[in-house]
């Protein structure tokens, strides 16, 4: 009757998908299933416990021979240990390897005394390689978008070098400070997409490190007559996809440059303050001056201008709210919009590319 009952548990044992190997309380193996057999490409595993390791050819995910003592199975016959979905590989005999993950917990009788242990597993080796194709694609991925922002880089900067070409012969008010202000815009976008490099990233810009030399660099080039001074406030951080980092370095420069040309005319000095917070999930940037004052102007011409569209572009792509207060003490320009949401964290997938390199 015996033997019937082990012969059944046998049977039901090798209809089930998953591995199962029982040790008895001094480690040696006393039941196998099929599963377990064709994870280890091997029809006998009854092998002493010392030996296990090295004659089923067990590797730590990091292509070493897996101690013995280490082992989940072993772990949990000598220490009484609940091993969960722990990872090893497993070198068949005809040379593929295979990536096993596995649980083992120690078995007790009524009295609570452990007469055993048992080891379930499974073949986790397609799993895994999805995963690393996957995580190889999106690095690749990440390589070509640097190289194109690179080449985009490249590109606006000889932009840059053939407007600037006609500046020296353009005689023209006008048209040379067209020119220039054409230049400088290009100059920003180039600027952006170089910061890509210093963030680590080929989408997301870090607004707080490149802004505040953006305005610097503008505001010296109007200094030259007048002695403005730039005071910048930064806090938090403002990290924002490259598309609406260009649209925010662009208003913002812009709005530095009016200020620069208008806010000081009849005077020779004034100051701008540049606020730059991102300390919030709202982000706030602030532009203000202690200029003349903005004059009153039409909706139809206020509109009209290369300043404003930037502005109005700015709060489409962003949600962004804009407000303005002018006065005879100055004008301040507030721009705000909610942060945009983390990208995701593949940080987990480029472990497991690193872990499992021997593959």
């Amino acid at each position: 009757m015996l033997s019937s009952v082990e012969g059944f548990k046998s049977v039901v044992l090798d209809q089930l998908g998953e591995g199962v190997i029982v040790a008895d309380a001094d480690g040696r193996i006393i039941s196998v299933n099929r599963a377990a057999e064709e994870i280890h490409g091997r029809a006998n595993l009854d092998v002493p416990p010392d030996a296990y390791s090295k004659n089923c050819e067990l590797l730590t995910m990091d292509n070493l021979p897996y101690p013995p003592d280490e082992l989940p199975l072993a772990r949990a016959v000598q220490r009484g240990e609940s091993v969960v979905e722990a990872p090893w590989k497993i070198r068949r005999p005809d040379g593929t390897v295979v990536i096993a993950v596995g649980t083992a917990r120690p078995v007790r009788n009524a009295a609570g005394m452990q007469i055993g242990a048992v080891l379930t597993m499974r073949d986790d080796t397609l799993r895994v390689r999805a995963e690393l194709a996957l995580v190889e694609a999106l690095e690749m991925k990440d390589t070509l978008l640097f190289e194109v922002n690179h080449r985009v880089r490249n590109s606006l900067q000889i932009v840059s070098s053939i407007v600037s070409l006609p500046l020296r012969r353009v005689e023209d008010e006008i048209a040379r400070e067209t020119l220039s202000l054409t230049q400088q815009r290009i100059e920003v976008i180039s600027a952006t997409h170089r910061s890509l490099y210093e963030l680590g990233k080929h989408d997301e810009v870090d607004c707080l490190a490149l802004l505040p030399d953006l305005c610097k660099a503008v505001v010296e080039t109007y200094s030259v007559r007048e002695a403005i001074e730039l005071v910048c406030e930064t806090r938090g951080e403002i990290v924002l996809p490259v598309g609406k980092a260009v649209s925010v370095c662009l208003a913002v420069t812009e709005l530095i440059t009016n200020a620069c040309k208008f806010a000081f005319k009849g005077r020779d000095q004034g100051w701008i303050r540049l606020l730059l917070d991102g300390s919030a999930d709202r982000v706030l940037i602030e532009v203000e001056d202690d200029g003349v004052g903005m004059p009153e102007q039409s909706e139809a011409d206020t509109a009209r201008g290369i300043g404003m569209i930037l502005i109005n572009s700015l709060s489409k792509s962003l949600a962004a709210e804009i407000s303005i207060a002018t006065g005879a003490s100055g004008t301040r320009f507030s721009i705000s919009f909610d942060k945009p949401g983390p990208t995701p964290d593949l940080s987990h997938a480029l472990v497991v590319n690193r872990r499992n390199k021997g593959l």
